[in-house]
This record gives C-alpha cells, sequence and structure tokens, in this order.
C-alpha cells in the first residue's frame, strides 16, 4: 500500500510495545567479564526531572581515559537538558536490539512507550543551528537509544532545534548509529557539516520535521543501511505540512561510494536530493556519487531531485520503488540510472510533472523499469520529458493503459537518445522533437 498508511497511525493507536522489540532489560551494573560503565552507577537517576546531562558525560569521559569502552544505558527515561560528546573510541549504548517504531506523543511516555533506553532532548531549543545534541567523534558509537523531544509541537513550522547527531564539529571519521529511534527531531543526522569517512548507520529509524540525514564532505566510502524516516509521529496535522511542504529526507553532497541499502521515506517534500558540496574546500569540489539498492521514497512530491552529482560517476538506484517526480535539474552533468526499479508517476498531481523531468547534459537510463502513473490526474502529461541531456529508456513495462498518454517526449536540445524494446497497455507514444541522433524502435504495444 503506498501513501495511505500515515492515515492509520494516529495517537489513539498507540500501544504497548511489551517484547515485540526484540529487547530485553539489562542489570544496572555490569557482571561477569562485562566491563561496561553504567551511568547509573555514576547517578543517573531516569525520573524524568533530573538533568541527568552531566551524569552522562562524566560516564563517557571516563570511558575515554581508559583508552575507550562503552557506557550502558539502562531502561529508563533520562532526562538531557544539556548536549554530550561521544568521546573517541566510545559507544553510548542502550538496550535497544532494534528501533522502535510506534508513535509516540510526550503524554505517552511511562503509558505505552518503550520500556528501553529513552533519552529525552531539551537543548537547542528555537536554535536550528545551535550545538548538536549528540556530537560523535573518531571511532564513537550510537547505539540502542531512543530520543524524544517532549517540547516539540504539532504546529506548522513546528519549534526548530539542532542537529540531534553529528560527527564532532571540527569532523571525525568512523562515526557509527545503529539501532537507534529518533521520534520526533527537527533535523535527525548531520554526517555532512564537516569531514565523516567511512560513517557507517544501521537500523535508523525516525520522524524528522525538516531534515533527516544530511552526507558531505566524505571522500571514503559511507555506508547506510535499514533508513526508515516514516511518521512515528506527527502523521497528521500541522507539523506533517510542514514536512511536506519543506522536509527533506536523504541529502547528498560530496560523498565517494556512496552505499545507502533498504532506505526508505515516506510524505516528505524531496526524498533524496543530491547536490554539490556545501563548501568550497579543494578537496570537496563538486558533487558525489551513490548507489541506492532496494530503496524507497513514497508520496514525496520530489522523489529524486538532481541538482548536481560527481561528473563520471553520479547514481544509480537499482530494486528501488519510486512514487513521485524525478527531477534533473540542468546543472547536473553526471549519469543518472534507474535499473529494474518500480516508477509510479507524480504524487501531487496538481504541481507534478508526470514522472520525470531531465535538463543538463547528463545521461539519464530507465532500464527494465515497471512504470505505472498511479495518479489519474496526471493522464495528459509526458510520463518523461527530456529537455535536454541524453536519455535511454529500454526495456521497460509501462503498464497504465491511459489513452492518449506520451509516454516520451523529446526537446529540440536533446543531444540524444534511444527508446526502444519497451511495452505498454496502450498505443506507445513517443514525441520526437529532438536535434540530436535518436533510436526509436521495436516499442510493442497491446492496444
Amino acid at each position: 500500500m503506498i501513501f495511505t498508511r500515515r492515515a492509520a497511525f494516529t495517537c489513539a493507536g498507540l500501544v504497548t510495545l511489551g517484547t515485540s522489540l526484540g529487547a530485553e532489560a539489562r542489570p544496572e551494573t555490569a557482571s561477569g567479564g562485562d566491563h561496561r560503565l553504567n551511568v547509573r552507577s555514576f547517578g543517573a537517576k531516569a525520573d524524568q526531572t533530573t538533568d541527568d546531562t552531566a551524569v552522562f558525560q562524566r560516564a563517557i569521559d571516563a570511558a575515554s581515559a581508559s583508552g575507550g569502552g562503552s557506557v550502558f544505558v539502562p531502561a529508563g527515561t533520562y532526562r538531557l537538558n544539556g548536549q554530550l560528546i561521544i568521546r573517541r573510541n566510545v559507544t553510548l549504548e542502550g538496550i535497544f536490539t532494534a528501533p522502535p517504531t510506534i508513535p509516540w506523543t510526550a503524554d505517552s511516555l511511562g503509558k505505552g512507550a518503550p520500556n528501553g533506553s529513552v533519552l529525552l532532548a531539551f537543548s537547542g531549543k528555537g536554535e536550528a543551528d545551535g550545538t548538536p545534541f549528540i556530537q560523535l567523534d573518531y571511532n564513537a558509537t550510537l547505539k540502542g537509544i531512543a530520543v524524544f523531544y517532549p517540547e516539540q509541537t504539532d504546529s506548522n513550522p513546528p519549534i526548530a532545534y539542532p542537529w540531534t547527531i553529528s560527527s564532532l564539529l571540527s569532523g571525525a571519521d568512523n562515526c557509527s548509529i545503529i539501532d537507534v529511534l529518533l521520534v520526533n527531531p527537527y533535523k535527525g543526522v548531520d554526517f555532512g557539516g564537516r569531514h565523516t569517512g567511512r560513517h557507517f548507520i544501521r537500523n535508523l529509524n525516525g520522524a524528522p520535521l525538516y531534515r533527516g540525514l544530511f552526507i558531505d564532505h566524505c571522500i571514503d566510502v559511507g555506508r547506510v543501511e535499514n533508513v526508515h524516516f516514516w511518521p512515528f509521529w506527527g502523521a497528521t496535522g500541522a507539523a506533517a505540512e510542514f514536512r511536506r511542504k519543506e522536509g527533506k529526507a536523504f541529502v547528498i553532497g560530496r560523498s565517494d561510494w556512496q552505499h545507502l541499502t533498504n532506505c526508505f521515506c515516506i510524505d516528505y517534500e524531496t526524498g533524496f536530493q543530491f547536490i554539490r558540496c556545501t563548501s568550497a574546500a579543494a578537496a570537496y569540489q563538486g558533487g558525489g556519487n551513490a548507489h541506492v539498492i532496494g530503496g524507497g521514497a513514497d508520496g514525496c512530491n520530489r522523489a529524486v531531485h538532481v541538482v548536481e552529482m560527481q561528473g563520471h560517476s553520479g547514481a544509480r538506484f537499482t530494486n528501488s520503488q519510486i512514487y513521485g517526480d524525478i527531477i534533473v535539474e540542468s546543472t547536473n552533468n553526471a549519469p543518472l540510472t534507474f535499473n529494474a526499479c518500480g516508477l509510479f508517476g507524480s504524487m501531487w498531481a496538481a504541481n507534478g510533472i508526470g514522472l520525470a523531468r531531465i535538463e543538463g547534459g547528463g545521461k539519464v537510463s530507465f532500464t527494465d523499469c515497471h512504470i505505472h502513473c498511479l495518479d489519474p490526474r496526471n493522464t495528459l502529461r509526458p510520463l518523461i520529458h527530456a529537455k535536454s541531456g541524453r536519455l535511454q529508456v529500454r526495456g521497460c513495462d509501462f503498464i497504465d493503459g491511459q489513452a492518449a498518454r506520451d509516454h516520451v517526449l523529446l526537446d529540440e536540445s536533446v543531444l540524444s537518445a534511444n527508446v526502444s524494446d519497451n511495452t505498454s497497455r496502450s498505443a506507445f507514444m513517443v514525441i520526437n522533437r529532438a536535434k540530436g541522433k535518436t533510436v526509436v524502435r521495436d516499442n510493442l504495444s497491446e492496444a
């Protein structure tokens, strides 16, 4: 089911998680050969009213002073009025072995919210550019933790907060996030404001309202797996309207060999966006390259938005599901490939373009995809409109049988195009105005 899933999850649908998370409460003190430090041993109260920030930081610093290690956060709800820095070679670890995924409200804490390691974030209210809530130093890890902003409001705009998690403000490589839930952050994870080489994210769930995951300044293979941005908080209401107009789930700048596997978002203005590096530093010039495998952008206005990518590499979507506009700007000269993907056309037909609008000098390829424009209001729009650049549409199946559909439109400035070996339920229509070299052949229709 696409997009309508959000309607089923309202605040009234809160349930007790019990053991469905695969998480178990652990003893407050380490035993046997377990040498982890415990925030309770340092005086953490977990009473939702006492500020435990200084206690957490003392435990982290103690682990760092001994050369690194793990700081354990037992099940409980901990109020943190300040920020944390997870030091080099230190892991801050809660009890979750998979991120919980149930909608929360402020009133649900202790009334169906997970009996797990929950951090209440109070710092940075109203300061979008303030200090991040949690910073990761070299080789630092955040694991098994949920973060909740009790003072966030269902408003448009919602309350601005800084990034929830980032690399150290001076930069840090090998930062990791594992089995984490970000319930209602304004901005989720910043692995882009400074160098973050070899970052690793696995099993991150969240409902970021403005920005989800930002990656930039990475020149050595970042890996992101199983990220799920879904309205666990704010499925409906004013904050949801803000997210649909302003929210961006995945923003990728300069990153070399960025891997994103099984990463999904729904109900954002932009799903996946590719931009040039946000700084002018010589080592990070231009855009990046990425491979999105098993990705999903569902119910987004711009499901894929390419501003600029690395010219010789670009981006590749494989076995992904895309519901929303695919827009390639005139500033891009890099390749973009969709292979074995499901493409479902414009989501918001009032502003939509059909499926894809292509400009720039790069080659955009659709190979072995199935294409079904779900919104009937897109009937009179061409599905794939190449205004310039290079285009390949081969071996695709156009499923919807709308009559008078223009499947592919090639404008005069198109440099080359190959539209061949496709199938369609209605008469296959190609409008070819290109002055460049084109091949249009062997396209079969059932009409």
